[in-house]
């Protein structure tokens, strides 16, 4: 048996091999160590390495620090001959990595766990939940990284680990009372809120527990100490979750209740039929611009909602949206974190769910047979852009309507421009007053002196942005004290011009005066937060703030919530923050050149190490949780990329597009990974004569550049371009000894190589992937290299071969959750089981993976399972089944674009045949017409009746 070595970091740092403690010597040894875990399987370049050891003190020479790995490697693998490779601690291109599976490292197990968790609470698997989560705690022994707590290299995954250590005490507990154990649960939620006395979700759920377990004084007591404790630490008042849970206590609310446990089902494979979000707010006021927009849409193809920044297009627009029960649609572009015109297409194309769409022209054909409405939300900084997509798609789309809204028409023959106003006086203060009542929780019908309310409407021009605005502060002040300030803030309106620069003034003189009554902190982290393209979490924030005036960010973050200047959104976990993109303006605006420097130079960091740490995971168990993250955080991508590019970073830029890889490839970005990667390489070939240029660190730089440059070009269809780049990428790889994205390399060149129809070239690379993977030990690099390889034997006749490489490239992937992998190596199975005579076999391995894969994340490849399915059953008898299969599966595919005779070239017809030629040609087109009338749930409930996917009971 080989030997085991686990990492703990936990608590203090440790290592175990077969369970005995490991010396891992001094301070500084075993900082080394440390700093290497917390890189989690990344290479650490040597100068690096050295500034985090000795961040304390004077920088030896570099001599010290291979003396303490050498001492590492000794200690760690003591049983190595000597003048053999190390596998642990191991020297990659420029620098050292740590190199063992991710599930021997606690932190790493840890959050796998609370993954695993996660996913059982969200399936109502609440028992589940409780052990896993409870399993995860135990593996903490005290502090994180806890002898090196205060070093800089630490700082980052410290705070990683922490929130997700709260954040796991929290759903373990939620999960504890949601299965009824409710004071069993009291104690461990006191000892909660002690440990963590600012975070609020533990207060709600003592305070459920006591008032379940029949103690509702108990339960109004906890809620006094939680507003006591939050008002002398942060200054505020508690949050509108406590405050609405201390209501229902009072009235013994008959949602505090216990709810059953409901009974397990499958998911939903249904995708999404609009994307319009609902109504935080009441809507006051505009029911007869409500009706012109309605009677506009139905007359008009393309119409434009133009009027003053803040007059409330957007809101206007998405309740016209609400009211609708179109079977498609609506569907929403936002285009407010845009500032490429290039862009406006692949905005589009995500909304729709379509991959891979790099032009106007391709889009139209893929949304040619779509009937329904589309909403581009704030066009004014992209008029021509959007004013081209609009002929287009309305030239090749006849089911397709726009709705458009911005500061102006585009100028585009059939538009029908709708110019919106500010409110009447009625509706605004109609506006004020409801907006006052929720932030005060006061009875509208108490509102404020209508005099008063009114004339603090008239000073905001009527303006729906700042009315609100302005109503959020009432929580501190009163309306004659607003009124009062309003009305000295306000000189640029003496005037009376009714221009829209002056109404935009109007918004501005809002948000500057909210901006005054924030504390220092506050305004600190209100300009730095202008950083951020798009969304940000508490872990970005924590990242990019660094100013000595915010210690701690998240208090003051959650106080910019309150105050309205920040808006969270409470559908997503980890909970995302955003700014309103004015109200980003005047941040970025209010901007020293200094301020703008450091926290663009913070962000571009905190997003190439989350970049990085994401192309770790992606091909693991959390592959599709991190596709998700990257996808959220693409406006933040090309923030950084753009940032760094201007201030000459083109070495972040480029190990930020390197780290982007597999996820531009994953997901389809082709415009963006070509015209990302192309800027970079440019940037970085026009510094080709500098004394940087050629050292390791470099010249990786460049090789994963042109990995992610060839992964794209592939998708393109430029075949020439990608072996070109990948070619170079593998040969720049292996000049500076970076094991690892050489394999990958070799992996890309070799499967394109083959998918060019080269298979004597591309024999030698596959073969010399599945050696370097056989190198780098790494189970998901192993199994695409067999898979690629197992192409090629079967191209080659060979299908036992082709067979077993198969077989164990999907055993490896099952042993580090790649998914990817796994669903790709046995999808090729069935297809050799097709040509060995073996449609049994080849049926049983299908459906083996249509109970793994998950349509709602790719519904393109769950379809062509499905696919593959039908051809099984008519290879097996039952092609009546494999027929309505087919006809689904080319009316659902058709809606997101997808048709099995272009993704499956080699064996889709023969599917389709082995169907048609096993039934008499009219049953065979009945039941396909059949197929045609399922949806996405129909067609899941077909299967389960069919026994080829399981129950949520089996």
């Amino acid at each position: 048996m080989p030997p085991r070595l686990e990492f703990g970091v936990l608590g203090p740092l440790q290592a175990r091999l077969n369970g005995v403690p490991v010396d891992l010597g001094g301070f500084r040894q075993r900082k080394v160590l440390a700093c290497l875990v917390a890189a989690r399987g990344r290479i650490v370049p040597t100068d690096r390495l050295m500034d985090q050891v000795w961040d304390d003190a004077v920088t030896p020479t570099q001599a010290t620090l291979f003396g303490y790995v050498a001492s590492l490697r000794r200690a760690l693998e003591p049983g190595r001959a000597a003048r053999t490779p190390a596998q642990v601690v191991v020297r990659e291109g420029p620098g050292y990595a740590l190199r063992v599976p991710a599930g021997l490292v606690d932190a790493e197990r840890f959050t796998a766990l609370v993954m695993r968790g996660d996913r059982h609470t969200s399936a109502g698997d609440h028992d589940a939940a409780t052990a896993v989560l409870g399993e995860a705690l135990t593996l903490w022994r005290g502090p994180a990284y806890a002898d090196f707590v205060d070093s800089e290299f630490a700082v980052t995954e410290v705070a990683r680990l922490d929130a997700l250590h709260a954040m796991a005490r929290e759903q373990r507990l939620a999960a504890v009372l949601a299965g009824g154990n409710h004071e069993s649960a009291v104690g461990d939620l006191e000892a909660l809120v002690l440990d963590e006395p600012l975070r609020e979700r533990g207060w709600e759920l003592l305070v459920l527990a006591l008032y379940r377990a029949g103690r509702q004084g108990d339960a109004l007591a906890a809620l006094r100490r939680a507003r006591e404790r939050i008002v002398s630490e942060l200054g505020v008042d508690p949050g509108p979750g406590l405050r609405r849970l201390e209501a229902e206590v009072l009235r013994n609310d008959t949602s505090l209740d216990p709810r059953p446990t409901p009974s397990r089902r499958l998911p939903d494979v249904a995708p999404p039929r609009r994307n319009v979000p609902a109504g935080l707010s009441s809507f006051i006021g505009r029911r007869g611009e409500l009706a012109t927009l309605g009677l506009a849409v139905t007359g008009h193809r393309l119409v434009t909602v133009v009027g003053p920044g803040g007059v409330g297009k957007t809101r206007l627009v998405l309740e016209h949206c609400r009211e609708r029960t179109d079977p498609d649609g609506p569907w929403l572009v936002e285009l407010a974190s845009l500032h490429d015109p290039t862009e406006v297409v692949r905005a589009v194309s995500d909304v729709f769910a379509l991959p891979g769409v790099s032009t106007a022209e391709h889009l139209a054909q893929r949304l040619a047979d779509r009937k329904a409405l589309l909403v581009v939300d704030n066009a004014e900084h992209l008029v021509a852009a959007v004013a081209d997509l609009a002929r287009t798609l309305l030239g090749g789309c006849l089911g397709l309507r726009l709705v458009v809204t911005g500061r102006q028409p585009l100028g585009v023959p059939g538009e029908a421009v709708m110019e919106l106003a500010p409110l009447g006086l009625d509706d605004a203060v109609e506006l004020l007053s409801d907006r006052i009542a929720a932030a005060t929780l006061t009875h509208p019908g108490k509102g404020p002196d209508r005099l008063l309310a009114a004339q603090v409407c008239r000073d905001l021009d009527g303006l729906p942005l700042a009315i609100e605005l302005a109503a959020a502060q009432c929580r501190a002040l009163s309306l004659r004290e607003i009124a009062f300030q309003l009305d000295d803030r306000l000189a640029l309106l003496g005037s009376g011009s009714p221009d829209e620069d002056h109404r935009h003034a109007t918004v501005r003189n809002a948000i500057d005066w909210s901006y005054q009554l924030l504390t220092r902190p506050e305004q600190t982290l209100f300009r730095q937060l202008a950083v951020f393209d798009g969304a940000f979490d508490l872990d970005a924030v924590r990242q990019v703030s660094g100013d000595a005036e915010v210690p701690d960010p998240v208090p003051v973050l959650l106080a910019l919530v309150r105050k309205s200047l920040v808006t969270a959104d409470s559908d997503t976990t980890p909970r995302r923050y955003r700014m309103l993109e004015l109200v980003r303006q005047y941040a970025n605006a209010a901007l020293t050149e200094a301020e703008r420097d450091r926290a663009s130079a913070r962000h571009r960091r905190w997003l190439l190490g989350l970049v990085e740490i994401g192309e770790q995971r992606l091909p693991t168990a959390d592959g599709t949780g991190w596709l998700s993250r990257l996808s959220a955080e693409r406006d933040n991508i090309r923030a950084a990329l753009t940032s760094a590019l201007a201030a000459d970073e083109v070495l972040l830029a480029a190990r930020i597009c390197g780290a982007l890889a597999w996820f531009w490839y994953r997901t389809g970005q082709i415009a963006e990974g070509l015209r990302w990667g192309g800027r970079t390489l440019s940037a970085l070939d026009a510094r080709a004569d500098g004394a940087a240029s050629g050292s390791a660190e470099w010249t990786l730089a460049r090789a994963r550049l042109l990995m992610a440059i060839g992964g794209c070009a592939y998708l393109s269809g430029d075949h020439h371009g990608s072996v070109a780049a990948l070619g170079e990428s593998a040969r720049l790889c292996a000049q500076v000894g970076a094991r690892h994205p050489h394999t990958t390399a070799v992996i890309y060149l070799a499967s394109v190589t083959a998918i060019g129809g080269d298979v004597p070239g591309a024999l030698p690379l596959a073969d010399q992937a599945v050696r370097l993977a056989d190198l780098v030990g790494e189970p998901w690099a192993q199994a695409e290299a067999l898979t690629v390889r197992s192409q090629l034997s079967r191209a080659c006749g060979d299908l036992p071969r082709a067979r077993d490489e198969l077989a164990r490239a999907n055993t490896l992937a099952r042993s580090c959750g790649h998914q990817w992998a796994m669903l790709s190596s046995a999808w090729m199975q069935a297809k050799v089981s097709v040509d060995l005579g073996e449609p049994d076999r080849a049926l049983h391995i299908l459906t083996d993976i249509l109970r793994e894969a998950d349509p709602r994340h790719d519904r393109s490849s769950w379809l062509a399972l499905v696919h593959s399915v039908a051809g099984a059953l008519g290879r097996t008898g039952r092609a009546g089944t494999g027929a309505v299969l087919l006809g689904a599966v080319e009316t659902l595919g058709a809606s997101i674009g997808y048709h099995p005779e272009q993704m499956d070239p080699h064996d889709a017809p023969g599917n389709t045949a082995a169907v048609a030629a096993a039934m008499d040609p009219a049953d065979y087109r009945a039941a396909r017409a059949r197929g045609t009338g399922l949806t996405w749930s129909g067609l899941t409930g077909l299967l389960v009746d069919e026994g080829l996917v399981p129950t949520a009971s089996q």
